[in-house]
């Protein structure tokens, strides 16, 4: 199914027009969000070592450092939405709180599976940035209309071949959006993006080649990961940034209507947004 791109807004429009002409638009479109199902990540460990340049260590055994030829980056732990309770310090530490400890065993990074939040979610524990689902679109125009984000639950614990205490990094608390500005800048790039919130906002991955499929109650979108810019402090240079492929996602989840009143405040919303941003173009 090909959906269009998001038509490009007039900057004549005033900000009451825009509303009028929202509660005009809001009569004809099909106002949706989304409801459960999971983003899953298949990631290639081989493809992220290779990616990222953070090898403090020597190449072989040492009397300082026995536990030596580690992968500059690796993966820990991974906790699922159950996981939401916890602390960041609890999820940092997991079961073995001494950060300076230089062994521990690599998981598999293949079939991580992040729940899709609900719209409201409990308040965050210390140190958490869980999100709820704001995502709202006309599901005759997913990518022209598509605003907000959709929360996933889940949390993963990297180990980094760096001295500690800076050898363990969390990545989670994320969120799924898209963003028109960035499909294409890079070729396969989609404008799909997961954000990482815990610790700090930054982009954990880019999403290429992407397919996308809105069928009845049912959204569909699989493709390849790249790296977010996040991964810039971990010695991901700007080549690996802009094009590398290291593993690959789907997502599923069910498409549920949104009261006409609700879509009516995000249209217009939307309006003043493309309005004043028309304004100030002119000025500049």
């Amino acid at each position: 199914m090909n959906i269009k791109k998001n038509p490009i807004v007039s900057p004549v429009f005033t900000i009451s027009a825009a509303i009028v002409f929202s509660a005009i638009l809001s009569t004809t479109t099909q106002a949706a969000t989304v409801s459960g199902g999971a983003l899953t990540l298949n990631l290639n460990r081989d493809a992220i070592i290779a990616g990222v340049e953070t090898d403090n260590f020597p190449d072989a055994p040492t009397v300082d450092f026995p536990m030596c030829c580690r992968p500059s980056l690796y993966l820990e732990e991974f906790y699922d939405a159950s996981a939401a309770s916890k602390t960041f310090a609890q999820l940092r530490e997991g079961n073995t709180p001494d950060l300076y400890d230089l062994e521990s065993d690599e998981i598999s990074a293949v079939g991580l599976q992040y729940a899709v939040n609900g719209s409201t979610i409990t308040p965050n524990p210390g140190g958490r940035q869980n999100r709820a689902t704001t995502f709202a679109f006309d599901s005759n125009d997913l990518l022209g209309t598509a605003t907000g984000s959709i929360g996933l639950g889940g949390v993963t614990r990297w180990r980094v071949d760096v001295a500690p205490p800076s050898n363990r990094i969390l990545l989670g608390d994320m969120t799924l959006e898209y963003d028109p500005t960035e499909e294409g800048r890079t070729s396969g790039r989609s404008g799909w993006i997961i954000t990482n919130h815990i610790g700090f906002d930054a982009g954990a991955f880019e999403l290429f080649d992407v397919t996308t499929l809105l069928v009845g109650d049912s959204l569909t979108i699989n493709g390849n990961l790249g790296f977010g810019w996040g991964f810039d402090h971990l010695g991901a240079t700007a080549a690996r940034l802009s094009d590398a492929r290291i593993g690959t996602f789907s997502f599923q989840t069910t498409v549920v209507p949104v009261p006409a009143a609700a879509w009516l405040f995000v249209s217009g919303v939307a309006g003043l947004f493309f309005s004043s941003r028309a304004k100030r173009v002119r000025h500049e």
